[in-house]
């Protein structure tokens, strides 16, 4: 009960801070963390079909991002015998965040990315036509657009 607890409120505060309505951006200007703790777990995202795009992100801020000089970004996921699979089939984009910025990423503060996996299977698949996919773990990455 009390993984399923963590899990739900990791899943919350990473869809708060993952990415707000179009054009807004996401400004930590105080502390944020996201934290993430998952143990003998799957975390599964599959988009299928034509013109798939399937996007995952864990602990992570994704999308037009700024941590203001005075902001505190900490992103952790902790992980053992997890297995996390991002897969998008037919005309494909598949995106994995774990622990990232990612997107329009400006970080003027403190910014700490900690990702931390024991005999765990990290997997981001996107197969067929025109096929794309990207996985940023414990990092910064600007492409989001990139797909």
């Amino acid at each position: 009960m009390k993984k399923l607890v963590l899990l739900a409120m990791s899943v919350v505060a990473t869809a708060a801070m993952a990415a707000g309505p179009s054009g807004v951006q996401t400004t930590i200007a105080g502390d944020s963390t996201q934290a993430v703790v998952l143990l003998t777990s799957t975390v599964t995202n599959t988009a299928n079909g034509t013109y798939s795009n399937a996007q995952q992100n864990l602990a992570s801020n994704a999308g037009d991002v700024a941590i203001t000089s005075s902001g505190n970004s900490i992103q952790i996921v902790g992980a053992q015998n997890t297995t996390f699979a991002n897969t998008s089939n037919a005309n494909t984009k598949a995106q994995q965040n774990v622990s990232s910025n990612s997107g329009d990423v400006t970080i003027s503060g403190n910014s700490l990315q900690l990702t931390l996996a024991a005999s765990s299977n990290v997997r981001n698949t996107a197969t067929g036509y025109n096929a794309k996919a990207v996985q940023s773990i414990a990092s910064n990455s600007s492409c989001s657009t990139c797909l």
